[in-house]
């Protein structure tokens, strides 16, 4: 078996892993990048937003996750899909929203690291971001201009007072970016999206440093089937991958980062023996290393989708959002909803998605059917466990039903709801609708203690001196991302790339 010896290994070459094995080259440290999914970063499938809706309905591209029938769906089985090329999740409609204050105060609290506060990660958000917007207000101090992802935001000046009157009659708050002292409101979304081109993870920060650094190294179409795990020592010794070219042994000098995602990276603990006992032993693998939260605490916020025939709605390329509480007047501690408006002109068409930003019912979990490590992890999902999501998706429906309804957007346009329609049980619609918004976090989770978490505020997995796990997996427990995670996963990639060279350089 050959061995590829390289200072640093990292394992999935997603939206966290192609920032880390960027950066890392960037720095001279020598890299090995090991992705499962193959480079299709010119494909216009892959990078216009024209197509994606063509690349959703595509087989390939895909690793497709099984799942019993969900009883709260009405015995459903969703159509749960990782994307399997180089980029991943941040492959995805194109939103890149920040944390709140409130959710990065959660952070700071499960870490125990002052860090990750808001003050502190908007250090880590400007290094990402090259950030340009048609709205009259100063970029200055809150948003990076000289970084690797193109994020456009659009303001359309007519719709824009019409929005912001919207967000007047319900008794809002309006939000130039849903950044700073006012993060909740109504707002427009900025996009990965510029001139109709995605600007993503492995296109903006993995490619050019393949072009660019011979200390970089990119395997594709590789599988990593477990890391040698030293009871003894507690050390990664090594791991193995496969791959059409055959079996190989991959070692890292220094340290392994695990950025596989939130299904996979459980998922390839669990097959190396670190995780929890019982889960292990019930699939006959011996156990290296216990960390009983491994797998565990998954989250989702679950979305359903209103439509409305709105021939006159015309707002150009901006996004429309909202982060609200729908019983409430929000402030920044209590907002329960986030919705998103998408206008397809050419069929005058108006969708309306609808996130549950703060779901109540228990999370999920990610576990083994067996040791084989082609066979995919085991999932279990609870969508509307609690009786409260589907009420907050009941007051989301009639929040949107009001807001269509204020004078501001009368005046604007005529609009027919289509979907759910007002007759419509909305219970049994919002159980025959609901779908995964693709926002899935927790399963790796940041804390102090090893007995209730995964990972110490360094990304260093508990217990084991030289692995790190950097991916939205590493978000705490009882957390959820109430707008999005991609561009706090990048965020946090290049926190960790800091910690990363303050250790080794």
């Amino acid at each position: 078996m050959e061995n590829i010896v390289a200072d640093f290994v990292v394992v999935g070459g997603g939206t966290a892993g192609c920032i880390l094995a960027a950066r890392l080259a960037e720095h001279g440290l020598e890299t090995l990048l090991l992705s499962s999914g193959s480079d299709d970063t010119s494909n216009p499938l892959m990078n216009q937003k024209s197509q994606f809706l063509s690349l959703l309905k595509a087989t390939h591209f895909k690793h497709y996750l099984p799942h019993m029938p969900l009883p709260n769906l009405n015995n459903r089985t969703l159509n749960l899909i990782v994307w399997n090329s180089l980029g991943g999740n941040s492959i995805n409609w194109g939103g890149l929203e920040r944390l709140t204050e409130t959710e990065c105060n959660l952070l700071v609290n499960a870490s125990g690291d002052p860090s990750f506060s808001v003050e502190h990660m908007l250090t880590y958000y400007k290094m990402v971001e090259n950030f340009t917007t048609t709205a009259p207000f100063s970029l200055a101090g809150f948003h990076g201009n000289n970084g690797p992802i193109q994020i456009t935001h659009i303001n359309e000046p007519g719709f824009s007072d019409v929005w912001k009157k919207v967000a007047d009659e319900l008794g809002e708050a309006f939000s130039d970016d849903l950044v700073g002292a006012i993060d909740y409101g109504f707002s427009f979304e900025p996009s990965s999206f510029k001139n109709g081109l995605r600007s993503f993870s492995a296109n903006e920060y993995l490619i050019p440093a393949l072009n660019k650094y011979s200390n970089l190294t990119l395997i594709t179409g590789a599988t990593v089937t477990k890391f040698e795990v030293n009871a003894i020592t507690k050390q990664i010794d090594n791991l193995l991958f496969v791959s059409s070219n055959g079996c190989f042994r991959a070692i890292a000098r220094k340290e392994y980062i695990l950025s596989a995602g939130a299904f996979f990276s459980p998922h390839l603990l669990m097959l190396s023996g670190i995780g929890d006992p019982d889960v292990l032993e019930q699939n006959n693998i011996p156990v290296k290393h216990i960390l009983r939260q491994v797998g565990k605490n998954l989250t989702d916020n679950g979305f359903i989708e209103l439509e409305y025939e709105a021939k006159d709605f015309v707002i150009g390329q901006c996004i429309p959002v909202a982060l609200i509480n729908t019983r409430k007047r929000t402030t920044t501690m209590n907002p329960d909803l986030f919705f998103v408006l998408n206008m397809h002109q050419a069929v005058g068409k108006l969708h309306v998605s609808i996130f549950n930003a703060s779901p109540r019912s228990p999370s999920g979990s990610i576990s083994l059917y067996s040791s084989n490590p082609l066979v995919p992890p085991k999932v279990t999902l609870n969508y509307l466990d609690d009786q409260k999501d589907i009420e907050t998706f009941i007051d989301g429906i009639n929040y949107v039903r009001r807001m269509m309804s204020t004078n501001a957007m009368k005046h604007f346009a005529q609009v027919i709801e289509t979907l759910p329609g007002k007759e419509t049980n909305l219970h049994m619609y919002i159980r025959d609708k609901l779908l995964p918004s693709g926002h899935f976090v927790g399963t790796c989770s940041m804390g102090q203690d090893p007995q209730t978490s995964v990972v110490d505020k360094d990304f260093k997995v508990h217990g084991i001196n030289n692995l790190r796990v950097v991916d939205a997996s590493v978000f705490p427990a009882g957390f959820v991302s109430k707008k999005g995670p991609c561009l706090t996963v990048y965020a946090l990639a290049e926190k960790a790339v800091n910690l990363l060279k303050q250790q080794y350089l």
